[in-house]
């Protein structure tokens, strides 16, 4: 049994199909199945079903198994004896939120790869769940997302508070209340009475985003029930159809200083949601135990130094008094 053996198994694993499978390996398939042949063998059982269609044994279900952990200390091994000679090379698997990646990688990658020339990075983009899971399967080595996370045998370090507030068109709020529009918005500043905006259109992301799931367990909880006329994975495109008056739309704090720069839209109102448990964290996280690479402890010390940063300018640049909960 050998490494290329395993990884082409766990390849053909996941694929469950030997033409994509040899495809992705850049092998024939005749080499693949000669591998996924000499694998059984060696073990004395099948791995795979061939009929109807190409489906794990229990047998081959276990491999996958330790097959995952023979792969994480392979990268260990590698990852180790590099750290030892010296040689800052490699590669770096990143997974990061559909939420917050164009906020902080803007901040955070280009200086990583100036420091870094020989790592190379895999970035993966997903909902926080998904990630999750990519994490502990061993298919990433570090995880920015919106916590708290809940999977056991996680390490992490927080980056950022964040609130999350409300894009309320204007156009939206004159449609509604008219001449009263005025005095609703300087109501909302001081504290957003959510129940003004009952049956207004919202935009909203798609369930399993954790800014979503944080925006139902408030309204759920205070018994609101949002109009919602449309769902996307995508933080920036709601945002947009809200200032084109669409629809109410969920814009994250770190949004509205990494990439509005702390100056408020024209178009729409922000309104912070004046709860508690609407505020959350950004951390950045990886499987406690599993070794970690000096490339992967550089890159979360650059993270916490320039969330850090960004921290300090909302210190210096202060909300204006009408964001303040």
């Amino acid at each position: 049994m050998n490494f290329t053996s395993l990884k082409y198994f766990l390849v053909a694993a996941e694929e469950l199909n030997i033409t994509r499978a040899a495809s992705r390996l850049f092998i024939s398939q005749q080499a693949l199945s000669g591998h996924i042949a000499k694998l059984e063998k060696e073990l004395n059982v099948p791995l795979f079903d061939r009929e109807p269609a190409l489906s794990l044994t229990y047998a081959g279900r276990r491999l996958v198994e330790y097959a995952r952990r023979i792969s994480d200390l392979q990268g260990e091994i590698y990852q180790t004896a590099s750290d030892i000679s010296g040689e800052l090379c490699g590669e770096l698997r990143i997974g990061i939120s559909h939420t917050c990646g164009r906020a902080i990688l803007p901040y955070i990658l280009p200086e990583y790869r100036a420091g870094h020339p020989f790592i190379d990075i895999k970035l993966f983009e997903g909902s926080s769940r998904e990630l999750e899971a990519q994490l502990h399967e061993g298919g990433l080595d570090l995880m920015i997302v919106f916590g708290p996370v809940s999977g056991k045998g996680y390490a992490s370090v927080e980056l950022i508070n964040e609130r999350i507030f409300l894009a309320v068109p204007r156009r939206v709020l004159d449609l509604r209340f008219g001449p009263e529009s005025v005095a609703v918005i300087s109501r909302c500043r001081r504290g957003l009475d959510i129940f003004a905006l009952e049956g207004l259109p919202f935009i909203l992301l798609k369930k399993g985003n954790r800014v979503r799931d944080m925006l139902d367990a408030y309204t759920e909880r205070v018994g609101f029930r949002p109009h919602v006329i449309l769902e996307t994975e995508n933080t920036e495109t709601a945002f947009a159809l809200a200032m084109n008056g669409m629809g109410i739309a969920v814009y994250p704090e770190l949004f509205f200083w990494c990439i509005q720069s702390g100056r408020r839209p024209e178009s729409v109102e922000l309104f912070p949601l004046p709860d508690s448990s609407t505020v959350g964290k950004l951390e950045i996280g990886w499987v406690e135990g599993r070794y970690r690479s000096r490339a992967a402890k550089d890159f979360v010390a650059l993270c916490v130094r320039a969330l850090s940063d960004i921290k300090e300018k909302q210190a210096q640049l202060h909300a204006p008094p009408e964001y303040t909960i």
